[in-house]
């Protein structure tokens, strides 16, 4: 199997680099130049507690993606989506499947204008990872991963990409209800990420920080009841699980939305409190918290791609 990671972030480079040194053919994709050439020219370093391996494997710009690929994971910001695949459009054949682990609602949906629905599928990952350097990344937990058709729950290549990663250290597993794996992420992200970034704190942070926790979880809920008026039950008890999990053992681990507001980038809230806020209006859900934290984060990056304080 020919698999091209689109979006060789933290994330991207992660999986890429497990595949790689499993033995996939594997090439990574990214707009970062400098964290290309350190790849190429030095080997994509991957760091697990202290423990460090080097991987050859090949980095290129999106638009020099090498033809035919059976698999594109994509793993891009929200926002990205639409210009990453244009750039690898040319590469997509009648047999080529991409599979989206991207944060946040209606990445699906700007994927199907350039492949069909049934070649599409769609997952999330639970997995700590940081960059930390060009050429470096490292995980900073444990997390799984779960991934499924858009329509058919039985795509011949599911067992392909199990196979592929059963000799990595990436725990993967096809998920029938992928819906409620994807909702329950975003539950997670509506609180974790926002509060982080604007607090610019760590799930440690909020770990030690008095009524930090349940500020998170309370956002969390509002997902939830969004979720229930699109047909999706989400199980809050498990998302709850999790929050408590991230807080006490993924203490150091800085979320993408902090990341970016640090680097003064775009953050991806509009598929996240974002895209609660726009669906809870047409449902007619309040949703106060993510509607509060949606603003702030807008006004945060506004300040930082501005130069403000």
């Amino acid at each position: 199997m020919r698999v091209a990671i689109l979006g060789a972030g933290a994330m991207g480079s992660w999986f890429g680099g497990r595949l790689a040194e499993s033995g996939t053919d594997v090439q990574l994709l990214t707009t970062n130049k400098a964290h290309r050439d350190a790849i190429n020219s030095n080997g994509l370093i991957l760091d697990t507690q202290g423990r460090r391996s080097t991987i050859v494997v090949l980095a290129r710009a999106p638009e020099e993606i090498e033809a035919p690929v059976d698999l594109i994971i994509l793993l891009t910001k929200s926002f990205q989506s639409r210009d990453a695949m244009n750039a690898v459009a040319h590469a997509i054949g009648e047999t080529t499947h991409v599979l989206s682990l991207q944060n946040g609602l209606g990445n699906s949906e700007i994927i199907e204008a350039f492949l069909p629905r049934e070649r599409i599928l769609i997952g999330n990952t639970m997995m700590p990872v940081d960059r930390i350097a060009a050429g470096v990344v490292r995980k900073t937990g444990n997390g799984i991963t779960r991934f499924s058709g858009v329509v058919s729950q039985d795509l011949p290549l599911t067992g392909k990409i199990l196979d592929a990663f059963s000799d990595t250290d990436i725990d993967i597993e096809h998920d029938e209800s992928i819906q409620k794996a994807v909702w329950e992420k975003v539950a997670f992200n509506a609180g974790m990420n926002a509060v982080c970034a604007l607090a610019r704190g760590t799930p440690g942070n909020i770990g030690a920080a008095t009524g930090a926790i349940e500020l998170v979880k309370q956002v969390a809920a509002e997902v939830a009841a969004v979720g229930l008026t699109q047909g999706v039950v989400l199980d809050l008890d498990s998302v709850n699980q999790t929050i408590e999990y991230a807080c006490a053992n993924h203490k150091n681990h800085q979320p993408s939305m902090l990341q970016d507001l640090l680097a003064g980038k775009r953050t991806e809230v509009d598929a996240l409190n974002g895209a609660i806020v726009t669906i809870a209006a047409g449902a007619g859900v309040p949703v106060p918290l993510n509607e509060v934290l949606f603003t702030l984060i807008k006004m945060a990056e506004d300040s930082s791609t501005t130069g403000g304080g």
